[in-house]
C-alpha cells in the first residue's frame, strides 16, 4: 500500500532544503530506485513541506526526517516533522504516525541517531537507527497534518540515480584529491628536511655507514612514490618528487659501493614509471592497483630497479 509521506521543515530556505535533500539522496544512493519524484512547496518563507517519493519506505523516511533536522555540513539545525501512514513495521502498521526529533532528549543523551514516533492512538515510540523500537512511558499527543487544506503550489524535483552516482563519484574524487594534497605536503616537507639532516648528522658522528643511509632513504622514498601513485597526476607535485629523487641521488652518488649508488636512483626511476603510467593509463592505474594489490608494488619495484641498472647506472659510472 502506497501512501503520502510529508515532511514539514521549519526555519530554513528552499535552497537549504534542496541541498539537504540532495545530500541525503547521495548518502543513500545505493538503495534508491533509478528515478524518483520529490516535491517542495512553500507554506511561508521559512516553512516548507517536502512531499517524499512514494517508493521511499518507512525506515528511510525516518532517516530523512532526522537528516532534515540534523544535516551534515550546516552550522545550524532545523525543525522537522514527518507525517504518513505506516506501511512497513509491524508495531506501527497501517497507523497514522507523526515523526519528530525530541531535541530535549537528544541534547540530554547526546543521541541524534533516532526519531520519535507518535501514533494516532497517542502511543509514542523511539526508533533508533539500529532498527529497534522502544515504547515510551509518557503520553504525547498525536499531531495530524491536513495537507489538502494547505494552499500551496508544489515544485516537482525529478531525481535520477545515474546523476546521483556521478555526483557521488565527483565528491569522492574531490575528497581524494584534498587528502592526497594534504598528505603530499606533509610527507614531502618531512623528507626534504629529514634526508639532508640524517646525512649531515651521520657525517659528523659516523653512527652508520653511508650505504645504509642511502639504502634506507631511497627505499623509503621509492615506496612512497609507488604506494601514493596518484600524486603524479599533478604536474607541480611531480616536479617536487623529481627534486626529491635527485636529492637522493646527490647523497647516494658519493657512496663507494656502486650497487648502493644505483639504489639511490630507484626513486628517480619510480618517478618515471608512475608519471608515465598515470599519463598513459589514467584511471586504469586505479584498477591495476586494486586488482593486483601487492603485485602492483612488486612489478613497479622490479621495473624501477631495471631502469636504475640499465639506464641510470651507466650514467652514474660516467659521473663517478
Amino acid at each position: 500500500m502506497k501512501t503520502g509521506k510529508y515532511i514539514i521543515v521549519k526555519k530554513c530556505t528552499k535552497t537549504e532544503l534542496k541541498t539537504i535533500l540532495n545530500d541525503w539522496l547521495v548518502m543513500y544512493v545505493d538503495g534508491l530506485r533509478s528515478k524518483m519524484i520529490f516535491e517542495i512547496a512553500e507554506i511561508n518563507p521559512t516553512v516548507f513541506v517536502l512531499k517524499v517519493d512514494e517508493n521511499i519506505d518507512d525506515t528511510d523516511f525516518f532517516y530523512l526526517v532526522n537528516y532534515c533536522a540534523y544535516p551534515i555540513g550546516f552550522k545550524k539545525t532545523f525543525e522537522a516533522e514527518g507525517h504518513t501512514i505506516a506501511t512497513k513495521h509491524k508495531t506501527l502498521l497501517n497507523k497514522n504516525i507523526y515523526v519528530f526529533n525530541n531535541e530535549r532528549e537528544n541534547e540530554k543523551d547526546k543521541e541524534y541517531d533516532n526519531v520519535w514516533i507518535t501514533t494516532e492512538e497517542n502511543e509514542t515510540y523511539r526508533f533508533n537507527f539500529g532498527g529497534k523500537f522502544k515504547k515510551m512511558d509518557f503520553r504525547n499527543n498525536y499531531k495530524s497534518l491536513d495537507i489538502n487544506n494547505l494552499s500551496i503550489i508544489y515544485e516537482k524535483i525529478i531525481i535520477k540515480k545515474d546523476e546521483l552516482l556521478d555526483e557521488v563519484k565527483r565528491k569522492e574524487d574531490e575528497k581524494s584529491r584534498r587528502s592526497i594534497a594534504k598528505r603530499f605536503k606533509i610527507i614531502s616537507t618531512i623528507l626534504f628536511v629529514l634526508i639532508p639532516l640524517v646525512f649531515l648528522i651521520n657525517k659528523h658522528f659516523s653512527k652508520f655507514p653511508d650505504w645504509m643511509l642511502t639504502y634506507s632513504c631511497s627505499t623509503l622514498v621509492a615506496m612512497w612514490f609507488i604506494f601514493d601513485y596518484k600524486i603524479f597526476i599533478d604536474t607541480k607535485r611531480t616536479l617536487i618528487c623529481l627534486l626529491l629523487s635527485l636529492l637522493c641521488v646527490v647523497f647516494g652518488i658519493n657512496v663507494e659501493n656502486i650497487f648502493m649508488a644505483t639504489i639511490a636512483t630507484i626513486p628517480l626511476s619510480s618517478v618515471v614509471i608512475m608519471w608515465v603510467g598515470n599519463k598513459i593509463l589514467g584511471t586504469k592505474m586505479d584498477y591495476l592497483y586494486d586488482k593486483l594489490d601487492r603485485l602492483f608494488f612488486l612489478i613497479s619495484i622490479i621495473i624501477a630497479v631495471l631502469i636504475s641498472i640499465f639506464v641510470f647506472n651507466p650514467i652514474l659510472k660516467i659521473l663517478k
